[in-house]
């Protein structure tokens, strides 16, 4: 999301370059939860069980969004669906020479992380 994945997507056909992305995507935004537990320990957002301004959710479908620009793009939510997600992607690049975007989606964990 922050790394402008639309304008990243348009240069890559532009460009002709099959470059694979994997998102490991856990919907929250760590960062923000660690610099606001840093400033105030002991507020309202420490308290929450969900911390406020810290969660990415919806979480954007990553994977249309490199679909939108002729690329491969699948969601996986089943960590044994990664090999094969990862070969078809891999399949994508090297054979047919497009861009592809795996979207992992792994465990919501909003625990403290410093």
């Amino acid at each position: 999301m922050f790394g402008n994945p639309t304008p990243f997507h348009f240069v890559s056909r532009a460009q002709d370059l099959p470059v694979l992305t994997v998102v490991f995507n856990n919907r929250r935004w760590g960062a923000v939860h660690r610099s606001t537990l840093s400033l105030y320990p002991q507020g309202a957002a420490a308290a929450e069980e969900e911390p406020p301004f810290s969660t990415l959710e919806p979480s954007p479908d990553y994977e249309k969004l490199v679909e939108a620009c002729g690329g491969y793009g699948e969601r996986v939510d089943d960590p044994a669906e990664v090999p094969a997600a990862l070969a078809r992607a891999l399949h994508a690049v090297r054979v047919e020479r497009r861009q592809a975007v795996l979207n992992v989606i792994t465990e919501i964990n909003y625990a403290r992380t410093s």
